[in-house]
């Protein structure tokens, strides 16, 4: 088996923030999620980026809205070169993040007693000019 030359080193939770109104959950709610992508390109060593995810709940009665900062960390080899990095980092990185923030969400609101938020799946490699996916 080949090793990546696109290394996940892990993430970390930054930021994450819940809002529930007693309203919530009684009536059928539709949940609507925006995803905001950046990318943090280090500029001492050319082959580590950090991905962000920040990722926006909410029901459509604005009885509920979650919040969640994401950051990975991933590092590429030496022998690909910085456009190959790039889309990498671009399509790759949020990839790779998102079934974590999917789990975190879907976990945090089922340990709230609510009915669990489970977002769909994402395909990141289908808008390339994409900032925000709603």
């Amino acid at each position: 088996m080949n090793e990546s030359s696109f290394k996940f080193l892990g993430y970390r939770i930054s930021q994450i923030n819940c809002r529930i109104e007693d309203g919530y959950g009684k009536a059928q709610e539709n949940i609507n999620q925006k995803i905001n992508i950046e990318n943090y390109f280090n500029q001492d060593n050319k082959k580590f980026v950090e991905v962000v995810l920040n990722i926006a709940v909410k029901s459509d009665t604005n009885n509920f809205d979650f919040f969640l900062k994401i950051k990975g960390g991933f590092l590429a080899s030496n022998d690909i070169n910085d456009e190959d990095f790039q889309k990498l980092a671009q399509n790759n990185g949020p990839a790779i993040l998102f079934p974590f923030a999917r789990s975190i969400i879907t976990s945090y609101t089922a340990q709230a007693n609510i009915p669990p938020i489970i977002l769909p799946t994402i395909n990141f490699f289908v808008d390339k000019n994409r900032q925000k996916i709603d």
